[in-house]
């Protein structure tokens, strides 16, 4: 993983009341942190701003070292995932978790072998052929231990992103 750096970074909608305040923020490289706090404190917005989805009102976003402000979020490097909507409930684990990799036209070969290896170290093997909203039935081993959260870390896991 790389590192995040944010410098003074604020967020405004309307130009005058701040909903982000100057936040500055270093995550070294391979430290986990967690964001708290509670519905419509800018968690979100936060996040958004670092994968680039939303516009920085001031400050620089940093990711491994590079200023990421300005970029597109497909420059980025990065993968997100946002709960409820990481997951499309049509497809199979297994299809969720090589799409990213299927419409960035990578071989079929080379995504089922990320596919595997990620399943393996989420164990998610005998999950992959249900979908979604079947992780919860069935078996004890589908129902806890973050069932739904495995395929969304999965799908994120087998693009090697930078963050």
């Amino acid at each position: 993983m790389a590192g995040l750096k944010l410098q003074a970074v604020t967020k405004s909608w309307d130009g005058k009341t701040q909903v982000i305040q100057p936040l500055t923020l270093d995550v070294a490289d391979g430290e986990f942190i967690v964001m708290v706090g509670p519905s419509g404190c800018g968690k979100s917005t936060l996040l958004r701003m670092v994968a680039g989805l939303e516009r920085v009102t001031s400050g620089d976003i940093w990711i491994d070292r590079k200023r990421v402000t300005e970029m597109e979020p497909k420059d980025r490097g990065i993968a997100m995932v946002f709960q409820n909507y990481a997951l499309y409930p049509h497809m199979s684990v297994e299809e969720n978790m090589a799409w990213g990799l299927k419409i960035r036209g990578m071989s079929k070969a080379h995504i089922e072998e990320r596919v595997r290896e990620a399943a393996r170290i989420l164990e998610l093997d005998g999950l992959l052929k249900r979908r979604p909203r079947e992780l919860f039935r069935r078996s004890t081993a589908a129902r806890g231990n973050g069932a739904r959260d495995r395929p969304r870390a999965g799908s994120l896991f087998i693009r090697r992103t930078a963050l």
